[in-house]
């Protein structure tokens, strides 16, 4: 057990490391990450959705995935909550409350786990007797639902968050600005007219096309004999879902080679920022211990009342309680709240070091007392 988790997750940080290390050889810069991500969201992701979903979903086992809907939005509000209550108890840190909320309360949902659901699979067939590749594929569906339910609420949540922060901070400035410092800082309207439309742009829409993979796959699922077809009929199997599968497999190590490549860019790009280093800890332990101990309770509760039978889905459900903060809410930051830039790229680079040692930890504890 100890050699299938620590093996797994030093495969995960390998990967990370090679992207950082590429990054460094100038091999990878940021235009090439950028463009990578972009192929991500719009081909790999939506790839891997609908194949994971058409191999795994039916009419008859959508239902089974209900209970992991409702632990992710369980997560996300628990996370949210938590967040709010350290920084009143603990933290106390007025100006980056927007920050700590966010860091709690939003799990890394895709890179990380993934490249897990392949590490563990043949781990986990062993001890269950299941087929490798029927579980492999049911803990990829697990991630993706979670994936799913995270980002649709992540953008519309934070970004209101953030954008309160930032309209307090605007009210704050302004009422101890003089009536003539007041007036410099009005544009005039066609410099307003120009900067509006270009901030409208870089705001993320609802709508995104992993969320249209989603929404193709239900209705592949939903009516009957499409998904049959899809996967029964050879011409098509062969002509369409078999180059989508080649396709989506490549999601994992491309995504986890960004990772590191922005985690490195991240390193260089704030060397020379200043912060009390005790509150970037608070807050990433936020995120590495205390919201798994709650997660703990959660598996508790679910396994008394035998809400989720299977053990290796519940342990990747879990495992959405012990990442670190998503990469994501530098995104968020950079579009709604630029003076959190900083620090938050600074909690997202101190959470992911600590998480090479509070992940494995916190893996071969479920493993010990649940499975």
């Amino acid at each position: 057990m100890l050699i299938a988790v620590v093996s797994t997750t030093f495969g995960v940080f390998l990967i990370s490391g090679l992207g950082a290390y590429l990054t460094r050889k100038k091999i990878i810069n940021k235009q090439l990450t950028n463009q990578l991500s972009c192929l991500t969201e719009n081909l790999f992701t939506p790839a891997l959705i609908f194949t994971s979903f058409q191999k795994t979903l039916t009419l008859e086992t959508i239902y089974l995935y209900i209970p992991c809907i409702i632990i992710t939005l369980l997560c996300l509000i628990l996370g949210y909550v938590a967040g709010i209550l350290s920084n009143k108890y603990w933290i106390k840190e007025k100006a980056l409350k927007s920050v700590i909320i966010l860091a709690c309360a939003n799990p890394h949902t895709t890179n990380l786990q993934l490249q897990l659901c392949y590490g563990l699979s043949n781990y986990f067939a062993k001890i269950t007797g299941q087929p490798q590749k029927q579980l492999e594929q049911r803990l990829i569906t697990t991630v993706i639902i979670q994936t799913v339910v995270v980002n649709s609420i992540r953008w519309s949540i934070g970004k209101s968050i953030l954008e309160q922060h930032e309209n307090n901070q605007s009210d704050l400035e302004m009422t101890n600005l003089s009536v003539p410092q007041s007036h410099q800082l009005t544009l005039p309207l066609s410099q307003q007219q120009q900067t509006k439309p270009e901030n409208e742009s870089q705001k993320k829409s609802f709508w995104n096309p992993p969320l249209y993979a989603t929404l193709v796959s239900i209705v592949f699922i939903c009516i009957p004999g499409l998904q049959a077809t899809l996967l029964e009929n050879q011409i098509i199997y062969n002509a369409i879902f078999l180059p989508l599968q080649t396709i989506s497999r490549a999601t994992s190590p491309i995504i986890l080679l960004i990772l590191g490549s922005s985690l490195y860019q991240i390193y260089f790009e704030n060397q020379e920022r200043v912060e009390k280093y005790s509150t970037i800890l608070y807050i990433a332990f936020n995120r590495l211990l205390l919201m798994p101990i709650i997660g703990i309770f959660i598996v508790i509760i679910v396994q008394s009342q035998k809400i989720i039978n299977d053990q290796c889905q519940l342990f990747m459900i879990f495992l959405t309680f012990c990442t670190p903060p998503s990469i994501n809410i530098l995104m968020l930051a950079k579009q709604y709240l630029q003076s959190a830039e900083e620090i938050v790229a600074v909690i997202l680079l101190n959470s992911y070091l600590i998480s090479i040692i509070t992940l494995p930890l916190w893996m071969i504890t479920y493993m010990i007392f649940f499975i």
